[in-house]
């Protein structure tokens, strides 16, 4: 059984480096443009408000994203052939290549991190990683099957 304490110490470096992570994003604007980049290349044709969802942001925000990557070449926006009302993106090859080159900067910037330490500790921390991660969808898919539909309204059968 986990104590409390090691839960709090648990919870007080993941928001230091949680913290760090996004301080550094956000003083590296090409950081969501990475995520958007990564996110288009993962999942090409996708609508905007597709790629919003799985990237957990609004999807104003990737509408404005996906025009300004669009205007510097970098992504390709055309009708969607299910509904032209919408529209998809797909990376261009200037956007394969910037994605490349964001990538490879990001990498050598995690490699500088852990330099000094062994291949063992990379190994395990990226397994204990895992591991916290499947745990929390676990509990978050446990979460939801438990929650009452939001917005269904009881019929009058419902009360008989």
């Amino acid at each position: 059984m986990v104590h409390r304490e090691e839960v709090e110490g648990l919870v007080a470096a993941l928001f230091v480096v949680n913290n760090g992570l996004t301080r550094a994003a956000k003083q590296r604007p090409k950081a969501s443009e990475l995520r958007l980049l990564q996110a288009v290349a993962m999942h090409e044709g996708s609508r905007p408000s597709e790629l919003a969802e799985r990237l957990g942001v609004d999807r104003s925000l990737v509408t404005r994203q996906l025009r300004d990557l669009e205007d510097e070449g970098k992504v390709a926006v055309r009708p969607d052939p299910r509904d032209g009302r919408a529209f998809v993106a797909e990376l261009t090859e200037r956007g394969r290549q910037e994605l490349t080159e964001l990538t490879e900067f990001g990498m050598r910037r995690f490699e500088a991190f852990v330099a000094d330490w062994d291949q063992a500790e990379v190994r395990e921390l990226t397994r204990l990683l895992w591991k916290f991660e499947h745990s929390k969808a676990a509990v978050v898919e446990k979460e939801q099957e438990q929650r009452p539909e939001r917005g269904r309204r009881r019929s009058r059968g419902d009360n008989e």
